[in-house]
């Protein structure tokens, strides 16, 4: 009974089924009841206690130190100036604790970050934010796994920009230097990136055939191409006319002359070739393709021309996919696109004297 007059019935099984493992249960039940107070108070005491979770800044020291060298030179980079960088995350979230980052941070930042930077910037940056919180869940740094969190913005989705293929045979005129030349048609008929270009060796240029093995960062790490994928891609008429007229001065293709005291073979500078490309675009009178937000990439937009090219002319999607080194399906899908001839062709179908759709017979389908 109660100090208030109140009957509580003991009930239950004790875990263990001795007489003095029920007298221990009926003690502990009493206990309960008379004195909940007292219960709750040991109760505290034996639970451990929570820890306060290190700040995203606090954090970041040790994503970089155990997740980063994971990654191949390039990314590492990349993902240390998306962390720390102008207008990085830690700008942005550092103070929060780990457990403190919610929707409306992820919202603010993508806000922050204004229409001058495009969608896939932004989409970049939130993906290293999402790794890194992922990375703190699965080691018990964090108490509760976040998985309410949305690190894609509505209607961002990433901009593909080619350049008209009738263009590129005037950038191709109007480059000063066969490396040059060659270079362009690397990525507009082979759909080499900037990096694979810088790679490529001339024992992967063999038969007609080009493999490709490697990938040049722009701090020159060597590495393998994105998502690790080798492929090999054959070599158009036009591209291996240009790498015919190639010189041979190491084993890189697109290779230093030994001008200006640089040593002659190594694989050109990222940044050179940048600024040449876009001399070559000034000189040819072709606007660098540019997104809705103004972003440009000369010579990424060269390989989203192969793309889009092998699109239009009808070239399976699987087809495209191994030839341009993507991981996804969905990625090759971004260069279809469907033109006003190809839809009008398309509703022709219906004219007169054209066999109805599923219906052998030439009857018409009834609708339901």
């Amino acid at each position: 009974m109660t100090p208030d007059g109140r009957r509580v019935r003991v009930t239950g099984t004790p875990a263990v089924d001795t007489k003095r493992a029920a007298e221990d249960a009926e003690r502990a039940h009493i206990e309960r009841v008379l004195h909940p107070e007292r219960v709750a108070a040991r109760a505290a005491e034996d639970a451990p206690q929570r820890k306060e979770l290190p700040t995203i800044s606090e954090f970041a020291d040790r994503f970089m130190k155990e997740y980063l060298p994971r990654q191949k030179p390039s990314e590492r980079y990349s993902k240390e100036r998306i962390l720390r960088g102008k207008r990085g995350l830690l700008a942005h979230f550092g103070e929060l604790r780990l457990d403190e980052v919610d929707q409306s941070h992820v919202n603010s930042y993508v806000a922050a970050m204004g229409s001058g930077v495009s969608a896939k910037t932004i989409s970049n940056k939130l993906t290293v934010l999402s790794t890194l919180l992922g990375y703190a869940g699965p080691d018990g740094c964090r108490l509760i796994p976040r998985t309410d969190l949305r690190f894609v913005v509505e209607g961002m989705s990433p901009e593909i920009v080619a350049v008209p293929y009738g263009d590129v045979t005037k950038l191709v005129d109007a480059a000063r230097d066969d490396r040059y030349r060659a270079a362009i048609l690397l990525a507009a008929e082979a759909g080499l990136r900037i990096g694979e270009i810088r790679g490529l060796h001339w024992t992967d240029v063999v038969d007609g055939w080009i493999t490709i093995r490697r990938s040049v960062d722009q701090r020159n790490n060597e590495g393998s191409p994105k998502h690790d994928k080798r492929r090999k891609v054959p070599v158009s008429p036009r591209l291996a006319a240009a790498l015919g007229a190639l010189p041979r001065a190491g084993l890189y293709v697109a290779c230093t002359l030994g001008r200006g005291g640089r040593l002659a073979g190594q694989a050109l500078d990222y940044w050179s070739m940048l600024e040449a490309l876009h001399a070559t675009y000034a000189r040819a009178g072709v606007p660098v393709p540019a997104s809705d937000s103004g972003e440009t990439r000369p010579w990424h937009s060269l390989r989203h021309t192969f793309g889009t090219e092998l699109a239009a002319r009808g070239v399976p999607i699987p087809t495209i996919k191994e030839l341009m080194g993507h991981a996804d399906v969905a990625t090759t899908m971004r260069y279809v696109t469907v033109s006003a001839p190809q839809m009008l062709e398309a509703i022709a179908a219906f004219g007169p004297g054209r066999q109805p759709v599923g219906n052998s017979s030439g009857e018409a389908g009834r609708g339901t």
